[in-house]
């Protein structure tokens, strides 16, 4: 049996149930649908379906992410040169950093326009400037609590971000991997109690409690950080942090 002919411009990267043009009509008219949705007048349905829609959203996000997780190195950036996949890898913030940009499937020296849809996912309109938007999750820094050292602090990559784990006895802390003076990284750095030394200045310590300088100047970020039953430690991320102090 002979395989079909597929002419050039014929050919999709994946098979699915829609072709790549009637994909690309259904986003516009989503986004179409949700614009009018924006202007309608305030109101209690309006405020539910916008929750509805924000809780569907959150849901996406946090699956995505995990299915992301799960990929093998390279899979990504095969996978999203089919358009509708990279659609919705774009609209999560999940695309791979690169050089090369593939728009429906061909290579284009070109970056890909973002936004084509700029109302998707769900995000109500406010004629307020809007701050950036964060999604609070958890990401596996550590396969386990005990293999990181007392008074050793270990330099840790999350999503492109040099994290500093530091224990304490049973106590964990999480910073940015930086010194506030210059932004000069802290790895090699030591741990006494709760005093971080920096390797690279001279008397610049920091309370690993709250990422404060011992004698003043900028704070050095810090993460929520958790211990999991099975001793796998997570550090939050774009989430609010709350330093545990003892009580006065």
């Amino acid at each position: 049996m002979t395989e079909p002919i597929v002419r050039p411009g014929d050919e999709q990267s994946l098979v699915g149930f829609m072709a790549n043009d009637e994909w690309d009509a259904l986003l516009g008219e989503v986004n179409g649908l949700i614009e009018r949705m924006e202007g309608l007048p305030a109101g209690d349905t309006k405020t539910e379906v916008f929750r509805l829609l924000d809780g569907i959203d959150a849901i996406h996000r946090e699956a995505l992410r995990r299915l992301v997780r799960l990929f093998k190195e390279g899979v990504i950036e095969k996978v999203v040169t089919d358009p509708a996949i990279h659609t919705l890898m774009e609209l999560y913030d999940l695309l791979p950093p690169a050089d090369e940009t593939f728009v429906d499937g061909v290579h284009s020296e070109e970056p890909r326009p973002k936004g084509r849809f700029p109302t998707i996912p769900i995000r109500a309109v406010s004629s307020a400037p809007s701050p950036p938007v964060r999604y609070p999750h958890w990401l596996p820094v550590f396969d386990h609590f005990s293999d990181l050292a007392p008074a050793a602090p270990q330099e840790v990559l999350a999503e492109n971000e040099a994290i500093l784990l530091c224990r304490r006895g049973d106590e964990l802390f999480a910073m940015e991997s930086r010194c506030s003076r210059d932004g000069t990284t802290l790895r090699g750095a030591t741990l006494n109690g709760y005093t971080l030394t920096c390797p690279a200045h001279s008397g610049c310590h920091y309370d690993v409690r709250q990422g404060s300088p011992l004698g003043g100047g900028d704070n050095v970020p810090c993460y929520p950080v958790r211990t999991e039953e099975n001793g796998r430690v997570l550090v939050g991320l774009d989430m609010d942090f709350n330093p545990h102090l003892p009580a006065l």
